[in-house]
């Protein structure tokens, strides 16, 4: 059947279906020895069939239901059913709604356990408990249904599918499981701006257009709160102004575009040629749009816009007026611009209108350059602001669908495009590159496998011939040039990836199914260069010094990056990588970080702290550097060492050091007697209201609180360790009769006793302790440290004033510690080395 548009296969033991549709000799086939021979089954079936889908049912073999586009106008189609396993047949229904857009639909399923309970799945999902006599809609998920899965040995329990995603019901569709927890937006084509955190936009099927962003500042995660709906519908493209993205351009099917004012929720619509287009033949229409029918906002012309039918369409005054920026850019074949769903029910909402520009581009380097593709295969240049336009097509490109164009970001006379077939059933990867502004191209797919067919190709912004694709199945990289690739999957679901944009740092991807992902750090793929084994220390990208929660803080090589519920934060922290050659054993490793004035902000090791202890009410563990052979990572989270606690001692505090301040931080990576450093750049968060003074102030007044407050835990620890041992010494002392120096060793526990008493509160042992026992000085002046950090550092006068009250106490206490360190305990410590006892240690 060399015409063949449709073709599905059923299987009951040996006895196969096979539906054929579009082309001679198409309809209902049955074979009964496993498919050696096969039979046409068509006694009361319609002669003039369309699209056909048949099931058999579980319940009784014999039965089976089919459903058939035919000609409506003769009121042929409808659902059948034969009760003779295909003898015979006769209509049941006539029911448009079951084949009204059979282009898109034409599903129907048979309940295993019940044989006269039928369903059909079309815009809406219809059920018959009478053999299809009568209808009832299932309602309570999306719309637009696909597929239903029914358990056989439990009908109550189905699975159904549709634009929206999938949905469980335990009760015979009364009830569904929510879709609204599923990450499975599909989306078409991203678009960003430049605000901090910026937003990602896009057109998501059979949904609105939507605005999110990128990270949610002061939280944990991505979640409803951080998007919204944009201009446009479910194919939209998205165009603004990138530094002020109040009013956003967006479109959808059949050539509606609106300009939405983010800010009042409020739209305008701008139709170039407000005609209404559904159901007309595509030759008919004025302007031809291509059902994602591309919008863009001119780089060098503020306030200039694009929007591609037939031909390229301008204003400059937010749509009010439009101007044809070009001519017919597309092969225009007459033959296949007629109706969509032809020779029976017609399909024309504008995915089937052919002979339309898929894609626009303006390049970065040059004013009034733009490029665009065609979904026919016509690629053309303007290099004169739409004066003139040149088709510079690959040779023997022929009909293809041209999804997307990238101008280098590293020469105006490169460009790749990626093209694809697989509407023509073929799935060959296939993208060009230019380098002469397309007078000739280059096939650069070698290495992307067949079904991966290719939708779009960007280069990165920092590495010249660093390319990234997007395909049916995936994401690869090539490093260089488009010679070769390979896969960039990593813990990507496998989906259609239908758009990819380099922004900021970061590789943005929009995906037919599993919504917006971005691959953090992408600085490091500029600099990698792949089998080395020396020691090497990557450049950290550009950090903003801002607060929010993730779990890649963490430097866990087994998070997946993926979560149910919320969107992942990026890591809140400069982001190391390093590669370490193999080891010796023990060796260990060490990271300092410096400041601009070379003082020592904070150190890492790989070494683990072997004399630490966890309690509650006590600080955390220090992070520490993994040393495995080849690429390692670090987050360093800003901040400033952890302060030492008081062993099993509560205090209802934070032990962690002050971030550090927006700046440039020295990073030295030590290996044995190897050094490498780089630097690391924190700058302000533009939300913030801040000052670099203000800054400074900070830094100053935390780092000498937690100084402090360092110096007076340590000599709590000191202190009280060489209290223990001296209670020790005295009853040993009094055991031996040598009361005097008993006394004397007694008369200095009970100093000892009330200085430590003063400092810190031993009692505390759990979260509400403190209600009973009320805090000492060194948790007070934590409280302190604690109530002056804060995500936009300020210092207050408050706190000056109290610090300064603290500081007071704290000279007074330490002079006491000091006594005890210089004078007391190495007073008595000679007096018990001259009665020939050993000494009370002070570390």
């Amino acid at each position: 059947y060399p015409e063949v548009l449709y073709a599905a296969m059923w299987h009951h033991k040996r006895e196969p279906w096979v539906v054929v549709s579009g082309g001679e000799g198409s309809g209902l086939y049955k074979s009964t020895d496993g498919g050696e021979t096969w039979k046409q089954i068509h006694k009361g079936l319609p002669e003039e069939k369309g699209k056909m889908a048949i099931v058999v049912s579980r319940a009784n073999t014999n039965k089976v239901y089919a459903l058939i586009e035919s000609d409506s106008n003769k009121d042929l189609g409808g659902l059948f059913v034969s009760n003779n396993a295909g003898d015979s047949w006769s209509r049941v229904s006539d029911d448009n709604r079951l084949t009204q857009r059979a282009w898109y639909y034409t599903e129907v399923f048979a309940d295993p356990n019940d044989e006269n309970t039928v369903y059909v799945m079309s815009a809406p999902a219809l059920r018959s408990i009478d053999g299809g006599k009568t209808w009832e809609r299932l309602g309570g998920t999306h719309g637009d249904f696909h597929d239903l899965w029914i358990n056989p040995k439990n009908s109550k329990n189905m699975v159904i599918s549709n634009d929206g995603g999938a949905a469980i019901s335990f009760n015979y569709g009364k009830t569904w499981s929510t879709q609204d927890i599923m990450p499975t937006a599909q989306i078409y084509r991203i678009n960003t701006d430049n605000l901090f955190p910026y937003n990602i936009y896009g057109g998501q099927q059979d949904n609105s257009s939507v605005k999110i962003a990128s990270l949610s500042t002061g939280r944990g995660s991505i979640s409803e709160q951080d998007w919204t709906y944009a201009a446009g519908g479910e194919s939209a493209f998205l165009a603004f102004d990138p530094e002020n993205p109040k009013y956003v351009l967006g479109g959808s099917y059949l050539g509606t575009i609106e300009v939405l004012n983010m800010d009042a929720k409020a739209s305008t619509q701008i139709m170039e040629a407000p005609i209404q287009y559904l159901g007309r033949e595509a030759r008919n229409m004025k302007y031809l749009f291509n059902w994602n029918a591309p919008i863009i906002g001119s780089i060098h012309e503020p306030g200039t816009y694009y929007h591609c039918a037939q031909m390229v369409l301008k204003t400059t005054d937010m749509g009010k007026s439009w101007t044809e920026f070009s001519p017919d850019l597309t092969r225009n074949i007459d033959k296949k611009q007629g109706n969509g769903g032809a020779p029976y029910t017609n399909e024309a909402v504008g995915a089937e209108n052919y002979g339309t520009i898929s894609y626009i581009i303006e390049s970065p380097h040059e004013k009034g350059v733009f490029w665009t593709g065609s979904d026919d295969g016509f690629v053309h240049i303007t290099r004169d602001n739409g004066k003139s336009w040149q088709n510079v097509t690959p040779k023997g490109l022929d009909e293809t669908l041209v999804n997307a164009i990238d101008v280098s970001p590293h020469d105006p006379a490169t460009a790749y495009i990626a093209t694809t077939k697989y509407k023509f059933n073929d799935y060959t990867p296939a993208i060009y590159k230019t380098t002469d502004y397309g007078k000739t191209w280059k096939n650069i797919s070698a290495g992307i496998p067949y079904g991966a067919h290719t939708r779009v190709v960007r280069e990165d912004q920092t590495k010249k011939d660093l390319l990234y694709v997007g395909t049916e199945t995936g994401i690869y990289i090539s490093w260089n040039g488009g010679q070769s690739w390979e896969s960039l999957q990593l813990n990507m679901p496998i989906t259609p990836i239908t758009d990819l944009k380099v922004h900021q740092g970061d590789l943005i991807v929009s995906t037919s199914g599993r919504g917006f992902w971005i691959l953090d750090d992408l600085g490091l793929l500029s600099q990698y260069k792949k089998d080395t084994e020396s020691l090497k220390l990557y450049t950290p990208e550009t950090t903003v010094n801002g607060v929010w929660g993730s779990p890649l803080n963490g430097n866990n090589p087994k998070f997946n990056g993926s979560n149910p519920f919320d969107g992942v934060n990026p890591a809140n922290g400069v982001v190391i990588y390093y590669n370490l050659p193999k080891l010796k054993k023990g060796e260990a490793i060490t990271l300092e970080i410096r400041n601009s004035s070379d003082q020592l902000i904070n150190t890492i090791s790989s070494e683990r702290d072997s004399l630490f202890k966890r309690w509650d009410g006590g600080p955390p563990t220090t992070a520490s550097l993994s040393k495995k052979e080849g690429l390692n990572r670090f987050v360093w989270d800003f901040r400033y060492p952890i302060m030492p606690g008081i062993l099993n001692t509560y205090i209802e505090a934070s032990f962690r050091g002050h971030r550090a301040s927006p700046g440039t931080y020295k990073l030295i990576l030590k290996v044995g007697d190897k050094v490498v450093s780089t630097n690391a750049v924190i700058k302000e968060n533009p939300l913030y209201e801040t000052n670099p003074s203000q800054y400074d102030e900070y830094d100053a007044f935390m780092t000498a609180m937690e100084q402090n407050l360092t110096e007076m835990h340590n000599k709590v620890n000191t202190l009280y360790k060489a209290k223990n041992q001296l209670k020790d010494i005295v009853d040993m002392l009094n055991k031996d009769g040598k009361t005097d120096l008993a006394n004397e060793g007694k008369a200095l526990i009970d100093k000892l006793t009330n200085w430590d008493e003063d400092m810190i509160q031993r009692k505390s042992k759990a979260y509400d302790d403190v209600e009973n026992f009320p805090n000492k000085f060194t948790a007070e002046y934590l409280f302190l440290i604690n109530a002056t950090e804060s995500s936009i550092p300020r210092v207050n006068e408050p706190n000056i004033n109290r610090k300064e009250e603290l500081d007071a106490q704290w000279s007074t206490l330490k002079n006491i510690a000091n006594t005890f360190i210089n004078s007391e305990l190495p007073n008595f410590n000679k007096q018990l080395w001259e009665a020939g006892i050993g000494a009370i240690k002070m570390n």
